[in-house]
């Protein structure tokens, strides 16, 4: 298999899927194939390119493997946390007992950390209405997750696996009976009349939709999103995945290093580390930017080298810079606030969408 191949495997999963690889994404792509040639005892990369001309089944299990790794079970776990929390607080004030949530991109594992986390989160228990719909391009994952059935468990703890699941001779089964109802749909998130419920929901998970998208696809999905959420619901992206505000009706918000949007709320207070600055000089004095001796160590001394490298026209390193620093904080479990400001400042600079691989 020749260098070309990447960029190949690239164009028809482009047209398979309607996304649009970076080269991050490539590489991801020829891992993924990689990992598929050896598990299916192919003599090469050749060999397995050849199974997908013959059998276009297999483009459904290299897809998932590509986009996340196979995916998992709450995945990432600290914002299924910060999720449950955040619910909770909006259920006190909330007009009915209904809460609908959608997750798009569901996978195989997504709706299902999702019935376990409102659950955990004692909705039901409140006399609460919940409904959890999902939608993926992906017939296998949905086939999976309506199945519910798992030959393996990842990112589920032994007291999730031992009361959520049933170890059978054809694999471990959900328990469907102590979690709310879920309705699935093959289909596209772009494209919400292919959704398996109409809106509104009150939660709304689609985290990575944008990574490898066109780059009018943020926009686009901001619009569906606004379109699609309730009066003060939430949306959950990916880690450093970012949605522009086209209506003024999305603010964003973060508690434990973790960000989400919320439609028709204030923005987060931001602190004096935390406040955005404009950038009117090549190289900036640390201690005009409240960033060189703060708690964290040498962290906001790197957002300081950051920004003085967007300053002095070098994007690519500030930008690099900048997501070595977000997933330091996320590492030690402080909010990386700052550095995604930082972002989001780089974004508006550049005119461009910047969002962390996964």
């Amino acid at each position: 298999m020749t260098q070309k191949i990447p960029a190949a495997l690239a164009a028809e999963a482009e047209g398979r899927y309607r996304a649009a690889f970076t080269p991050r994404g490539r590489e991801r792509l020829l891992a993924a194939a990689r990992a598929r040639q050896v598990r299916l005892g192919l003599a090469d990369l050749a060999a397995y390119e050849a199974l997908l001309r013959a059998e276009p089944g297999e483009w459904s299990r290299l897809w998932p493997l590509a986009l996340n790794g196979g995916g998992a079970f709450f995945q990432p776990g600290p914002q299924f946390e910060v999720a449950k929390e955040v619910l909770r607080e909006w259920a006190v004030g909330a007009p009915e007992r209904t809460l609908r949530a959608l997750s798009l991109g569901c996978g195989a594992f997504e709706t299902i950390s999702l019935a376990i986390a409102l659950e955990e989160a004692g909705f039901r228990h409140k006399n609460w209405q919940v409904e959890i719909c999902g939608l993926d391009l992906n017939p296998e994952a949905i086939s999976q997750a309506e199945a519910g059935c798992f030959q393996e468990a990842p990112g589920l703890s032994p007291g999730r696996r031992q009361k959520w699941f049933a170890a059978r001779p054809e694999g471990l089964i959900f328990k469907v009976a102590l979690a709310p109802p879920v309705a699935l749909a093959v289909g596209n998130a772009y494209e919400p009349e292919t959704w398996p419920a109409a809106p509104p929901f009150d939660l709304i998970f689609c985290r990575g939709l944008t990574f490898e998208a066109p780059p009018e696809a943020p926009g686009r999905l901001a619009e569906i999103l606004q379109a699609a959420l309730a009066p003060a619901g939430f949306v959950f992206t990916a880690p450093g995945e970012f949605l522009p505000d086209v209506s003024g009706d999305l603010f964003l918000e973060e508690r434990a290093g973790v960000t989400w949007y919320r439609r028709g709320s204030r923005r987060v207070k931001a602190n004096r580390f935390h406040q955005p600055r404009r950038v009117k000089k090549e190289v900036i004095e640390p201690a005009a930017t409240g960033l060189a001796h703060d708690e964290a160590g040498d962290l906001p001394i790197k957002l300081f080298e950051a920004e003085s490298l967007l300053a002095s026209g070098r994007p690519d390193e500030a930008r690099d810079l900048a997501e070595e620093v977000i997933l330091a904080y996320m590492e030690q479990g402080r909010p990386a606030w700052p550095a995604w400001a930082f972002m989001a400042r780089w974004e508006a600079a550049l005119g461009r969408r910047l969002g962390l691989p996964l």
